[in-house]
């Protein structure tokens, strides 16, 4: 539900609740001031059949055309509390076929040391409900009216004014780091909005310059590394030749060993850094099934030597969007860690379908859960040679896509899948 349709809905909510509101409290009012009037004009009949009392004792008021109006004298021991009581009673009226209003106000003066009861009465018809349903019908239409009305105005002067909001969302969307021209805000004259274009500026080009940095650092960190690297690896390897002793040679391959894991850390790392702002493009598609068989002819060699047998199901010509070189790393980390973490005269399975890219191999259980297995420096077996990096660019990786990956072991099995979206 958009911003504009909610406050559509919000506005009609609150037309539709003070319509209902007003018509009730308009009713009420309305039968509350009829009442109100009658009993004033009854109050005001008393006042005056009271002055013409004091006036003139033997006036007969029911003569003066006022038939409505009753005039008793009462005893001298009359004890009344009240000065003045005013009743209501509804009654049913055959002449009319209605129900009516009597309305009564009597009040008692004491004129000429005589205690009189003047009694004015009036009759109010009630309103009836077959009128009282034409008026309900006449507001409803009214309100049917301005309740679509409302949506149609709200729906239209919202967008107007979310106008530079939407718009900023849509340069949001077309926001990319490598893009060196600035957002293209609309300018606006709402202050809250003024606030957001600011910030969005603010923030575009903040962020764009701790890319730049971040690169230029992971390109001179990868360049400044690789080089002691590379020569003190040569100067291990010469001194290898050399004529040494057994535990020199075998300190000098262990540090070897390292000065490898130590570069592959290093390039890891730097790729983990540049995956976080790396652009995707959906337009590019790539045969998997021939990028997976020609990684496992490369590895042909490597699984003889460790008496590993290759079964795999590979389905020809699935093509996905990916970039070709991140798809080579993915299928070569799995390799590996298949390679790596299997069993001596061990298997692998590989399967590959239109749905889904499945590798599995047997070894020994893993120490930690399987989901743990998925960050950065997590090994499942301690004592192997790995540097517990490859799994958490995998799925690295498979993020920019938004594909799914899974690791589970059953059976003896390290079954790692891959669930490829459409």
């Amino acid at each position: 539900m958009n911003l504009s349709f909610r406050f559509a809905r919000a506005f009609t909510f609150l037309v539709f609740f003070v319509l209902v509101t007003g018509f009730a409290i308009l009713y009420f009012a309305f039968e509350r001031a009829t009442m109100r009037s009658a009993i004033l004009k009854l109050e005001d009949l008393n006042d005056y059949v009271t002055h013409k009392l004091e006036k003139d004792s033997a006036y007969d008021y029911l003569k003066s055309h006022h038939q409505q109006t009753q005039v008793k004298i009462l005893p001298p021991d009359t004890k009344i509390a009240k000065e003045k009581i005013i009743e209501e009673k509804y009654l049913w009226n055959k002449s009319i076929q209605s129900y009516i209003n009597r309305i009564s106000v009597t009040t008692y003066p004491v004129i000429h040391q005589k205690k009189y009861s003047i009694t004015s009465v009036r009759y109010i018809t009630i309103i009836e409900n077959r009128f009282m349903m034409s008026i309900i019908m006449v507001v409803a239409w009214i309100m049917v009216f301005l309740v679509i009305l409302t949506i149609i105005v709200s729906v239209l002067v919202s967008k107007k004014i979310l106008d530079p909001f939407y718009h900023a969302m849509d340069e949001i969307k077309k926001f990319r780091l490598r893009d060196n021209s600035p957002m293209n805000l609309m300018e606006t004259e709402t202050e809250e909005f003024k606030s957001l274009n600011k910030f969005l500026l603010k923030m575009s080009e903040s962020s764009k310059k701790d890319y730049n940095l971040l690169e230029e650092l992971s390109e001179n960190t990868s360049h400044e590394l690789q080089t002691p690297l590379a020569s003190i690896k040569g100067k291990i390897e010469l001194l290898m030749d050399s004529e040494l002793s057994e535990n020199q040679l075998i300190t000098l391959s262990s540090m070897n060993d390292e000065l490898d894991r130590l570069s592959s850390i290093n390039q890891s790392l730097i790729l983990l850094a540049k995956l976080e702002h790396f652009e995707k493009n959906d337009s590019q598609l790539i045969n998997f099934s021939e990028l997976l068989k020609d990684r496992l002819h490369y590895f042909e060699d490597l699984f003889e030597i460790q008496n590993l047998t290759l079964v795999n199901e590979i389905q020809d010509d699935v093509y996905l969007n990916f970039d070709e070189n991140l798809a080579s790393i993915v299928i070569n980390n799995l390799i590996n860690n298949s390679k790596r973490h299997n069993i001596e005269n061990g298997k692998i399975f590989v399967k590959l379908t239109e749905t889904y890219f499945q590798i599995s191999n047997t070894g020994n259980p893993p120490t930690i859960s399987t989901e743990e297995l998925f960050k950065r420096f997590k090994r499942g077996n301690p004592n192997q040679n790995s540097i517990g990096i490859g799994l958490a660019l995998v799925k690295k990786i498979l993020e920019i896509y938004d594909t799914e990956i899974s690791y589970h072991f059953e059976h003896d099995l390290h079954t790692i899948r891959i669930n490829f979206i459409k």
